[in-house]
């Protein structure tokens, strides 16, 4: 099995016959949907992949609705080329998507803290926070998902955009209690972001702590790439490992770079 990063939180998920998408983003739509500033969101780097290429996509998993991470012009090509392929994520993220002119057929409902299959993978997925614990009181679903994903016998935990909670880790370890790969974002959150309407994620030292406390294999940091101002140097992570973990390996994927698991 193969892990091929697109920058961001974006990846690629390739079993022998089968690939997965996990929050793609590879357009310009933060600027382009008017949602973010040209001067702040531009990205940082092309696109590692051509969208027009991408054949044999199974599903796109997406954990929230924010623009990159439920990117319209990166997902509704993906479905025009790959004919099955489903969208799998939380209600705000299906509706962006139906909206757009995507069917109801090919958008499912993520399962929480159930396991469902498609094809090769199974998979669930969990509350994330980014910042509060948010739920639908009507509906009863979460707006952010973190997924865990079952391929080939290995184990991922992508958790989109969070900060811990309460029972975070217990609910995790409740899935299973090692993880071969776990990506987290590591861009951290400060008052002088947050002022900027950037809402902010794990801290480097909370990453590696989930980490830890999940028994990973590889620890992937996501999210620290693609726009210089929602940027820490990895250095702080680094050093942080050094010291108090250092048995734990972190590999950081440069986009287009691919993980054999």
């Amino acid at each position: 099995m193969e892990l091929e990063y697109l920058g961001q939180a974006g990846f690629i998920l390739s079993s022998k016959e089968e690939k997965y998408m996990i929050d793609p983003y590879l357009s310009n739509y933060v600027v382009t949907s008017g949602i973010g500033d040209e001067k702040f969101f531009s990205r940082d780097f092309p696109p590692p992949v051509a969208v027009e290429t991408l054949k044999g996509i199974k599903a796109i998993f997406v954990t929230h609705d924010h623009a990159d991470h439920c990117d319209p012009e990166t997902i509704l090509p993906v479905l025009a080329n790959n004919p099955g392929c489903l969208v799998v994520g939380p209600q705000p993220a299906l509706d962006l998507i139906k909206r757009k002119g995507v069917g109801e057929d090919r958008l499912w409902l993520a399962p929480v803290m159930e396991w469902k299959e498609i094809g090769g993978v199974r998979f669930t997925s969990l509350p994330s926070a980014h910042y509060q614990l948010d739920r639908d009181e009507a509906t009863g679903n979460y707006p952010y998902l973190g997924f865990v994903l079952e391929v080939e016998g290995r184990l991922i935990y992508h958790s989109g955009d969070t900060i811990l909670y309460d029972g975070m880790a217990d609910s995790l370890l409740e899935i299973s209690g090692n993880y071969d790969v776990c990506c987290l974002p590591v861009n951290g959150r400060d008052a002088e972001r947050e002022a900027l309407g950037i809402v902010g994620n794990l801290q480097p030292e909370e990453a590696l702590w989930l980490a830890d406390k999940l028994h990973t294999g590889v620890l992937i940091p996501t999210h620290n790439d693609l726009f210089k101002i929602n940027h820490l140097e990895p250095e702080r992570l680094e050093e942080h490992k050094k010291m108090h973990y250092p048995g734990q390996t972190v590999t950081w994927l440069k986009p287009g770079e691919k993980l054999k698991i």
